[in-house]
């Protein structure tokens, strides 16, 4: 049955006149979080939508996603953590815990609903637990996880809440399993009293499921990005000693995000440019292809808080995406952040491009890529502030208001 809500002004200590989501006796609701990376990994949609609403007065419970003994071990190993290391509940922000369960998940979630079902099952009386532990009383169940239909179900929850930000049918490896996925993902849809997603590309489909379906982009923390434009900001020296202009990318090397072909050739092209990567290297890319090409700089991943350093080393933000489900119907926050700190761009025809016409230039071929860099460098009509001032609008302040508009709109 679908909760009615109201979103209402929140007396805590310096919230005067912020919403959150409350019953309708004025209660602010908690929050369980479920998912689909472990909290601090990357700074993406989830993690900004989260610190927005805990902002707002509301306690949450991250809960991580809950893996298989293998799955423990492999994630361990791609991402240098010990096995078990952060078991259990852990504070990692203000009003925002997390909770990683012990492995024992079934093995083969994204492959079998079976084993997605039963592992909710499993998972949910330890949730709960935590719930208890934190004094959780009245709460919203808000899953990331296209699998976590019966997980949600299973928790106490006035409202709950699935929101898709990936294709994730995309990631399959064969036909029987992208049917699964899409099965999981309809669950998902159907169990929620209300669905988000970063683009209309992905909200169509969901909306077959659940009419209650709506568009909310991903946004930048403009304020934070900016400060790429600040004369006092430095360049970090391991993008300052490269060779300009630097064509830089900002994110997580992926094998489904990285078109490794169009940057070999783009460097062939132009060799005395420089083309930096900065970010987390995903399990299932390997950056060694990279290795006999001078002019491509892997620099890993770098500190948050010095991305705005990183990009205002470069001259223009790079969204060298293959085509294909995940990149055509996906947005790119990288995007808003290369904008906010008044960098041009130049990427392929995906969803964020085409929202942003004036400052992305669209190309395809490694060629057409050069060519709009080029027109980018030299243009003057656009100026850094003009392209930072922009993206006021898509503040993520703003897409969590928005979220919080709908939740009020729609359930009362």
């Amino acid at each position: 049955m679908t909760a009615h809500f109201n979103a209402s002004t929140d007396p805590g200590p310096g919230l005067e006149g912020v919403r959150g989501i409350r019953a309708a006796d004025g209660t602010l609701l908690d929050i369980v979080c479920i998912a689909a990376s472990n909290w601090g990994v990357v700074k993406s949609n989830p993690e900004y939508t989260l610190l927005g609403l805990a902002e707002r007065g509301h306690r949450i419970l991250v809960v991580e996603p809950f893996e298989s003994v293998w799955s423990a071990v492999r994630m361990a190993r791609t991402q240098s953590r010990g096995i078990g290391s952060l078991w259990g509940l852990r504070a990692v922000a203000p009003n925002i815990w997390a909770y990683r369960p012990f492995p024992a998940a079934l093995p083969g979630q994204s492959r079998t609903p079976l084993a997605a079902r039963v592992s909710g099952r499993l998972l949910a009386p330890w949730i709960a637990r935590q719930m208890r532990r934190l004094g959780f009383r009245r709460s919203c169940v808000w899953s990331f996880l296209y699998n976590a239909a019966s997980l949600a179900a299973a928790l106490p929850a006035e409202l709950r809440i699935y929101e898709c930000g990936d294709d994730d049918a995309a990631l399959a490896r064969s036909d029987g399993q992208r049917g699964t996925v899409r099965r999981l993902d309809a669950e998902s849809c159907k169990g929620a009293d209300l669905v988000f997603a970063v683009t209309e590309e992905l909200c169509a489909p969901r909306r077959v499921h659940n009419p209650r379906t709506f568009e909310v982009n991903c946004a930048a923390d403009v304020g934070f990005f900016a400060r790429a434009l600040d004369p006092s900001t430095e360049v970090p020296p391991a993008i300052g000693r490269l060779d300009g202009p630097v064509l830089g990318y900002v994110g997580g090397l992926d094998p489904w995000k990285i078109d490794v072909p169009l940057l070999t050739e783009m460097a062939r092209l132009r060799p005395r440019w420089s083309i930096a990567l900065v970010g987390y290297v995903w399990f299932g890319f390997d950056h060694s292809v990279f290795r006999d090409v001078a002019n491509i700089h892997v620099l890993g991943p770098q500190p948050y808080a010095d991305l705005p350093r990183f990009m205002k080393g470069m001259d223009v933000g790079l969204l060298p995406f293959p085509l294909n489900d995940i990149t055509r119907a996906g947005d790119a926050l990288k995007c808003y952040e290369y904008l906010a700190a008044g960098l041009p761009v130049v990427g392929r025809d995906v969803p964020v491009a085409r929202r942003f016409p004036r400052h992305v230039a669209i190309a395809d071929t490694a060629a057409e890529f050069i060519a709009a860099c080029e027109r980018q460098l030299a243009d003057t009509a656009t100026t850094p502030q003009a392209r930072s001032e922009a993206m006021r609008p898509h503040d993520w302040s703003r897409r969590v208001a928005q979220k919080v508009e709908i939740v009020r709109e729609r359930l009362t």
